[in-house]
C-alpha cells in the first residue's frame, strides 16, 4: 500500500480531491495604476471569472490532468452568478452535487483592481452565501475523495468562530472531515490581525494534514518577520517557520511558497526547497490565483503520491504559467507542459 509523506498508509479506494470553501465571483478590472483614497482611475478593462481558493485548486487541477476525479463543495446564491459557477466547473467535468444554494443571499464576489504599473491587486470582498457554511453543512458532507481541501479560512464567517470544544469552527471542521476519512488540506486568506491566526487557525492545525500557505501567513501563524523581503528570501528562516509550523500540530506536511519560490518539512524529516520559474516583470500579466496555482500544483503531486521536490516543482511550475493571464486560472497547463518546464530548470523564462 501507498504512503503518505509521514509515511502513513493511503487507501487506495479513495481517489480525487474535494474542494470546499469560498466559492466566489472574482469581478475583474485593471486600471493604469491604483489611485490614492478619493481620487479617480479609469478602467480599462473589465472582466468576470470564477474565483475563491476552492474554485481555483480545482479548474487548475482539471487543466493539469482531466483524468483526476474533482468535486466542489460549497454555497452559492440563487441567482445568475451561482448558476455560472456550477455551470462552469461542471463544463471541467467537475462534480457540484455538494454545492448548495442559499436562497437569501447573494453569491459571493470580489471587486478585484489590477495596476497595470506593477501587476499588484486590491480585493473589496461581499461574503455573501459563503457566511452560511458552518459545521452543520461539514457535518453533511461525504466522499470518497482522497483529500478535502479546505480554503479559506480566515474568509469563511460561518468557521471563524470560537468553538468550546475544539478551539475554533475551522478546527472542529478540519476534524469533521478527518473522522469522515479524508486527509485534510488548508489554505488561508491573508489577515493582518495576529489574533485571528492565533485564535482561529493554530487550533485547526492538529487536524491538518497538509498546510500550504504563503510567506505573510506563515509569518501571522508563527507569531515572526517574514522570511522573505525586497531582495532576498532567508531560506533558513523560512525552513524554521515551516518547522514551528510541524511543531504547532500540522500532522504531515508544510509548505511555505513565495514569489522567489517554496519550502516544505513534511513529519518524517523530509526537507526541500525550491526556486520560482523566472517570468521577467514586463510579461507578468497578473498575478491573480499564483498562489492557489502553486497550491494545486503541490496537491497534485501529494494526490499522486511523488516525492516532495517533485511536488514543489510542480507548484511552482503551475504558478509559472498563471502569470501570463488575467483571471486566476485561465493560465493552467497541461502536466506534459509543466515537466516540459521543469525539464528546461528553474531559471527559465
Amino acid at each position: 500500500m501507498a504512503e503518505d509523506h509521514a509515511g502513513v498508509p493511503v487507501d487506495p479506494a479513495r481517489v480525487g480531491i474535494l474542494a470546499v470553501g469560498n466559492l466566489i465571483i472574482d469581478k475583474t478590472h485593471r486600471v493604469p495604476a491604483y489611485p490614492a483614497e478619493s481620487f479617480l482611475a479609469v478602467i480599462a478593462a473589465s472582466s468576470a471569472s470564477p474565483g475563491g481558493g476552492a474554485i481555483n485548486v480545482l479548474f487548475d487541477l482539471a487543466q493539469v490532468d482531466p483524468a483526476l476525479p474533482l468535486a466542489l463543495a460549497g454555497l452559492v446564491g440563487d441567482d445568475e452568478d451561482g448558476r455560472f459557477l456550477r455551470a462552469a466547473a461542471e463544463a471541467r467535468h467537475i462534480h457540484t452535487g455538494r454545492v448548495g444554494v442559499v436562497a437569501e443571499r447573494p453569491t459571493s464576489f470580489t471587486q478585484v483592481m489590477i495596476s497595470e504599473s506593477n501587476a499588484t491587486r486590491t480585493f473589496f470582498h461581499a461574503h455573501g452565501a459563503n457566511s452560511r457554511l458552518d459545521l452543520g453543512y461539514i457535518q453533511a458532507l461525504e466522499g470518497r475523495e482522497r483529500i478535502a481541501h479546505v480554503a479559506y479560512l480566515l474568509l469563511l464567517e460561518g468557521l471563524d468562530v470560537p468553538d468550546r470544544a475544539f478551539g475554533s469552527g475551522g478546527a472542529h471542521a478540519l476534524a469533521l472531515l478527518r473522522s469522515k476519512g479524508f486527509r485534510t488540506s488548508l489554505d488561508l486568506v491573508s489577515d493582518s490581525d495576529p489574533a485571528r491566526y492565533r485564535d482561529l487557525v493554530v487550533p485547526a492545525l492538529a487536524h491538518t494534514d497538509y498546510l500550504i500557505v504563503n510567506d505573510v501567513e506563515a509569518a501571522g501563524l508563527t507569531g515572526t518577520a517574514s522570511a522573505t523581503g525586497a531582495d532576498a528570501v532567508d531560506w533558513a528562516a523560512a525552513f524554521a517557520q515551516a518547522e514551528r509550523l510541524l511543531d504547532l500540530g500540522v500532522r504531515e506536511l508544510v509548505v511555505i511558497h513565495f514569489p522567489a519560490g517554496a519550502v516544505a518539512v513534511s513529519r518524517a524529516g523530509e526537507r526541500h526547497r525550491q526556486p520560482a520559474f523566472h517570468v521577467p516583470k514586463a510579461r507578468v500579466v497578473s498575478s491573480l490565483g499564483a498562489g492557489d496555482a502553486f497550491c494545486a500544483g503541490t496537491l497534485y503531486g501529494i494526490h499522486q503520491g511523488f516525492g516532495l521536490a517533485r511536488c514543489l516543482e510542480l507548484g511552482a511550475a503551475l504558478a509559472h504559467f498563471n502569470l501570463f493571464a488575467a483571471s486566476a486560472t485561465d493560465g493552467a497547463v497541461p502536466i506534459a507542459q509543466l515537466d516540459a518546464l521543469i525539464a528546461a530548470g528553474p531559471v527559465a523564462g
